[in-house]
């Protein structure tokens, strides 16, 4: 018996069972794990992106650790709680790899030769091969396969939009090039130099990005925590890191808040565009289109 007579309601603030009282809140446990995993993340991706050097890779490194461990004490029984989270602690870990082979990189010197296009451009062409290497293992660790990802061909009006939003960017961004960043100045060698380097940095950051925070997080989120926690979650990590990598490249700490909230707001909205497409190459052909235009004119003022 549990002490109410039919009819009459249950007090408020009285926890259904399994719930978490968070901050007033009512919170379910598998939110909040992936919402805990998803912040220890953020943190430490924070942490590498501020700092320099050797603070930067220490701090990448206990990110690669501290996933690992998640992962072991998950699929060895000896945190059975964390189970049900192996695979999302994976995508976490794979994502840390990646910056702490890049740190290394950094801190190693083998950047430092990298100044004006050049640096952006293989900034993304470094990320998109360990990207490829790194989701090749992952999917061959797991026993997966490509759709685990969402990559496959999705909804063909998604397509046919994707494509034809990315023409249109690039068309606007190629006219603004020449009639707003000096382009009609430059000469058309390197106004082809330009428009090149932004191709490759947007068309291979976008497939990264999307593989990575779509086609791997939103992915293993969704049977956790549902449809719509999971696109809020992915996409403030999506924020945070779209923030840190423009400081990175940029050194400007001013704009860390207006692209957090920019690249929150966007991921949010390429995550309703892939569970609806349930494929991230719809939500890629749009990324490569914005980001080919913000990156005309910041690339144009690099060369």
């Amino acid at each position: 018996m549990n002490g109410y007579r039919k009819g009459t309601r249950k007090p408020r603030g009285v926890l259904s069972s399994g719930e978490i009282n968070v901050g007033g809140l009512k919170v379910s446990p598998a939110l909040a794990v992936s919402a805990l995993l998803g912040a220890l993340y953020s943190l430490f991706l924070l942490g590498s992106g501020l700092e320099t050097g050797l603070d930067a890779f220490v701090l990448s490194a206990f990110s690669v650790l501290s996933f690992a461990a998640f992962g072991y004490l998950a699929r060895s029984g000896r945190l059975p709680g964390l189970r049900p989270f192996a695979l999302l602690v994976d995508a976490f870990l794979a994502l840390s790899t990646l910056m702490c082979l890049w740190e290394l990189a950094a801190f190693m010197g083998m950047e430092t030769g990298l100044s004006g296009l050049l640096r952006p451009v293989s900034i993304s062409i470094i990320f998109f091969l360990l990207s490829v290497v790194a989701v090749y293992a992952l999917l061959l660790y797991e026993n997966g396969r490509r759709k685990d990802i969402l990559l496959a061909i999705g909804n063909k009006s998604y397509l046919v939009s994707g494509i034809v939003g990315l023409i249109i960017c690039i068309l606007v961004s190629v006219a603004a090039l020449y009639f707003l960043f000096g382009g009609a100045a430059m000469g058309l060698e390197k106004m082809a130099y330009i428009i090149g380097a932004a191709v490759i940095f947007s068309f291979l950051g976008a497939a990264y990005e999307e593989t990575w925070f779509r086609g791997l997080l939103l992915a293993r989120l969704l049977p956790l925590i549902g449809e719509k926690s999971a696109i809020i979650l992915q996409a403030a990590i999506f924020g945070i890191f779209e923030a840190t990598t423009v400081y990175y490249i940029s050194s400007q700490i001013i704009y860390v808040p207006m692209l957090f909230m920019i690249g929150s707001i966007l991921g949010y909205y390429w995550g309703r565009m892939t569970i609806k497409d349930k494929s991230i190459i719809g939500a890629a052909l749009i990324h490569a289109g914005f980001y080919m235009l913000i990156g005309m004119p910041m690339l144009a003022g690099m060369a």
